[in-house]
């Protein structure tokens, strides 16, 4: 979907919103998806030859956690404003790209704001203990290997100069 920032210019008479659902279900993403649409909400207003564009986004990220490997749903909300000036949206440099004809692709914009806002990492809580590394099975375990010290007897000499 393209959103024409030249007709913004040219029409504008108040400030205006506008509501869409961008489906990315199809879009590929590293090491999560994005199976339903994400809300976006565009918020315009003029001042002189600025436009102050306002994007809200709300989407829920389908992932597992990185530690114990449970599949998670975290929701996400992103607020972005951006500044076009009238004379520059043809400008390489502007925050955000815009076709040559002065349009906005909604879907491609939308992509790149999740791209760059969700983290790498993403676990289930920050207390997530993750996988035992000789059962397999979430922390904590009935391992012998997790009652254990842990501890290499020849690092003991290390342990005391931390007591």
């Amino acid at each position: 979907m393209l959103l024409d920032i030249r007709k913004i210019f040219a029409s504008y008479d108040k400030p205006a919103i506008q509501e869409h659902q961008i489906d990315l279900s199809s879009e590929s993403f590293i090491g999560y998806a994005v199976q339903k649409p994400v809300a976006l909400k565009l918020t315009f207003s003029l001042d002189g030859s600025v436009l102050e564009l306002r994007a809200n986004m709300h989407f829920t990220v389908d992932t597992e956690c990185a530690r114990c490997l449970d599949e998670i749903h975290r929701e996400f909300d992103i607020e972005k404003i951006y500044f076009i000036r009238e004379d520059e949206w043809q400008n390489d440099e502007l925050e955000i790209e815009l076709t040559r004809n002065g349009q906005l692709d909604l879907s491609e914009f939308v992509y790149s704001e999740i791209v760059l806002e969700v983290p790498s990492v993403i676990v289930c809580s920050e207390t997530c203990e993750g996988l035992c590394p000789v059962c397999g099975r979430r922390k904590p375990c009935s391992c012998r290997h997790e009652t254990s010290d842990g501890t290499d007897p020849r690092l003991s000499i290390l342990k005391q100069l931390l007591n």
